[in-house]
């Protein structure tokens, strides 16, 4: 791959920085800040192996995928309360909107909560109110999406599909798969997609994280999944690059994450750039903050850096992120037509 020749010039940094934008692919338990993460396992009385804020940053360094998952189901065990689960979305949401994020959609990985016997509505129904709160306080607004660890099996996804139906007063629009990939293909959980679908929900899944192409066509095919998590082995395949582009799949991309759980080996192997140039809609995500050390600003430049997005190329994957989203039809043409406008302004002040 040539390396990239846009430079991240102060002017371009201002408009990264300061440019309204969407995520999509985003974790309310990766998003948990070190000290909320001690605070809160005081609180509740659980034993998490760290005791200090280093000693979270030191767990926070993964020699591949299964390690960050261990990790992570190690961490999140402190979360317990519907209290608990209403502060990390008020966190998170102040957060984002630090970013200049205006919608994001953020999954909750419900599985590693259920076998602790914590009560799933009581969960979804404090996540909301956190929400609810910093978009009182700063405008941004959160759609929720359950993420079922694939690894549990399709028969125990009929009981979270269930939750997830009574849940969706609360702002949840969307169904997912997520967990541990391999050995763990999508096909066994068609009937379930349809039936989330038939329920009214959206449906996505993660695939072609840290297995090859079979995983996407699966996701994409079987389950009918109009975004794909990651999907970055996708770019091994030519046939299935032309389908994911001839149907508008979106792949939601997270760079960083991807760098520390071993899905790529190094910047310069990252498929990002190619999927891009290859017509596949790609959109730009952290999936999970606090465990991979970045901001979607950060995200930003890094593309600038390592893969010579320009503001252009910034601008349109914001776009495919809005009507990449799960909002209504309607909204998304509002939501654009708002950035857009923002976005015009800022550029005209920076001249970028």
């Amino acid at each position: 791959m040539s390396k990239p020749t846009v430079m991240l010039t102060p002017a371009l940094d201002a408009f990264i920085e300061r440019m309204p934008k969407v995520e999509l692919h985003l974790h309310l338990e990766g998003s948990i800040e070190s000290q909320t993460l001690l605070d809160l396992a005081a609180r509740n009385k659980i034993e998490i192996p760290a005791q200090n804020v280093a000693g979270v940053e030191q767990l926070l360094r993964y020699r591949d995928f299964g390690e960050f998952l261990t990790v992570y189901m190690a961490l999140v065990r402190a979360v317990v309360t519907g209290e608990d689960f209403e502060r990390l979305a008020y966190e998170l949401g102040r957060h984002l909107a630090t970013q200049r994020v205006r919608y994001a959609e953020v999954m909750v990985s419900p599985m590693q909560h259920i076998l602790r016997d914590v009560d799933m509505l009581e969960a979804i129904a404090g996540t909301a109110a956190g929400f609810a709160r910093a978009q009182r306080e700063t405008g941004v607004r959160v759609n929720l999406a359950f993420d079922f660890g694939r690894q549990y099996g399709p028969e125990r996804a009929w009981h979270v599909l269930e939750v997830a139906q009574q849940a969706m007063p609360y702002g949840v629009v969307a169904w997912s798969i997520g967990g541990n990939e391999i050995g763990n293909p999508p096909e066994p959980f068609a009937e379930v997609f349809a039936a989330a679908r038939q329920a009214g929900l959206q449906v996505m899944a993660h695939a072609g994280e840290v297995v090859g192409p079979a995983s996407v066509w699966g996701a994409v095919d079987v389950l009918q999944s109009a975004r794909i998590g990651h999907g970055i082995r996708a770019i091994d395949d030519p046939r299935l690059i032309a389908h994911l582009r001839t149907r508008g799949t979106v792949l939601d991309v997270s760079p960083s994450s991807n760098l520390y759980t071993g899905a790529a080996s190094s910047w310069t192997m990252h498929p990002l750039r190619r999927l891009y140039d290859a017509g596949v809609i790609v959109t730009i995500n952290t999936d999970d903050p606090t465990f991979f050390h970045t901001t979607l600003s950060s995200e930003f430049r890094l593309a600038v850096k390592h893969f010579g997005f320009t503001a252009d190329d910034l601008v349109q994957v914001t776009r495919n992120a809005v009507f990449g989203s799960f909002l209504p039809a309607a909204e998304q043409v509002a939501l654009w037509q708002e950035i857009e406008a923002e976005i015009a302004t800022l550029r005209a002040e920076l001249g970028v």
